[in-house]
């Protein structure tokens, strides 16, 4: 018996071929479809940020101009008085040296008989406390009499009575300035106590009544 290859050409399996075809195709869809479904999302995602930015760069655009509406509305002067006055009570609250208990201590050691006190109003001036008091009193002596007192406590110095009025019951208004120095400071430099200056009558609003 003859065994022989009658075959021109090789053998080849292709069912084997035509699978391995097949495999290599359906990974190709595969990473096609995967590829197209990252693209996508990363084209979201852009879409998603890029709306973002636009949002956040008119928010800040319509800021600006908020602010910018508004710095030009304030009163630059008005902002610098405020900060030296609001300056001045914080510098007044720190140092902790104008006590209410020991100034009125004063007030009541040095006020005639015959005045009354009013108002009072410290603030800082300079660094140093200045301090208008608004009194009242029966005769023109008693505010000199005042002045004097508080001159030669050693706490006020450069005590000077501002305006002086008569009032219809033949009594006087008068506002004293004075700087006030508290007691666990020291002297000021450059302001020595003063005498006072005593006050000139001051014309009566009304006619014909005694002066008491």
């Amino acid at each position: 018996m003859l065994r022989g290859n009658l075959s021109s050409r090789p053998f080849y399996n292709e069912r084997l071929v035509s699978l391995a075809f097949g495999v290599i195709g359906i990974i190709a869809v595969a990473l096609t479809t995967f590829n197209a479904y990252t693209l996508y999302q990363l084209s979201a995602q852009r879409s998603t940020l890029k709306a973002a930015i636009e949002t956040d760069t008119k928010q800040a655009e319509t800021i600006n101009r908020g602010a910018a509406a508004l710095q030009s509305s304030v009163d630059k002067q008005t902002l610098v008085r405020l900060a030296g006055s609001t300056q001045e009570a914080n510098s007044l609250i720190d140092s902790r040296t104008f006590s209410w208990t020991e100034f009125f201590g004063y007030i009541e050691k040095t006020m005639p008989m015959n005045l009354r006190l009013i108002a009072v109003a410290p603030r800082i001036e300079k660094g140093e406390i200045k301090v208008t008091m608004s009194i009242e009193a029966k005769k023109l002596d008693d505010i000199n009499t005042f002045v004097d007192a508080l001159q030669q406590t050693g706490a006020f110095y450069d005590v000077y009575p501002k305006v002086s009025e008569g009032n219809d019951d033949g009594s006087f208004r008068s506002d004293v300035m004075s700087f006030y120095l508290p007691p666990k400071g020291s002297s000021a430099p450059g302001k020595p106590p003063t005498p006072g200056k005593p006050l000139s009558k001051a014309p009566s609003k009304t006619a014909g009544k005694g002066q008491p």
